[in-house]
């Protein structure tokens, strides 16, 4: 029967080299001893540790800091999800806070399903105040069960924000409102990874109220 060992394609001369290592060590050991008359720390327990190490899995570097998205890119409120049936009536209520100083007018909108309403689709937010906007959807009678309708969400005020909103169609769904808040906050902090085109202090920035 044919042997399954492993070929060595250098044959003997890795534990020919290894002794060799190894009789240096202890030569240089005793050498040691000779010249300062102490003991010599033991250098085959050092071999033998850095042997284990070099055999432990080296470890991918991580990255040093996280560098969020571009100012102009939208922030993410995340997912909703509402189960409804034909002829109910499914909501999102959104509380948007202007925590700013400065009085901001901020727009809401919805992109991706017809007959979502807003209401109101525009608030004027004087600083650190704060309006509830509720956008409200009428599953149509003869909607398919199983059937997706998905849409976005666009709050538009210092920054943009969207919310990913899915309604899912059943025979057993039912009305339903979810409760989302929104801070829309300048951002005056000035970072190492700022880019030039950032609203910065000093500038009003977009739907900023001219009192």
């Amino acid at each position: 029967m044919a042997s399954t060992a492993k070929a060595r394609p250098m044959g003997a001369v890795p534990d020919a080299f290894m002794g060799l290592l190894q009789a240096q060590m202890k030569w240089g050991q005793q050498v040691y001893e000779e010249f300062t008359g102490s003991t010599a720390p033991d250098f085959a327990r050092g071999w033998n540790d850095w042997q284990r190490a070099m055999q432990q899995p080296i470890a991918a570097p991580r990255p040093a800091c996280h560098v969020p998205p571009p100012c102009w890119m939208p922030r993410k409120l995340g997912d909703v999800v509402s189960y409804a049936c034909g002829c109910s009536t499914v909501r999102v209520r959104i509380t948007i806070n202007n925590c700013d100083r400065v009085a901001r007018v901020v727009k809401v909108r919805t992109d991706g399903v017809e007959g979502m309403i807003v209401t109101p689709e525009t608030v004027t937010l004087n600083p650190m105040r704060r309006a509830t906007v509720e956008v409200s959807y009428k599953v149509p009678e003869n909607a398919e069960d199983g059937s997706e309708h998905e849409a976005l969400i666009w709050i538009e005020g210092a920054h943009d924000h969207v919310l990913r909103w899915t309604v899912m169609v059943g025979r057993a769904g039912m009305d339903a409102t979810h409760e989302i808040a929104v801070d829309d906050c300048a951002d005056y902090r000035h970072h190492w990874y700022d880019h030039f085109y950032c609203v910065r202090p000093g500038q009003a920035g977009r739907g900023a109220v001219n009192g």
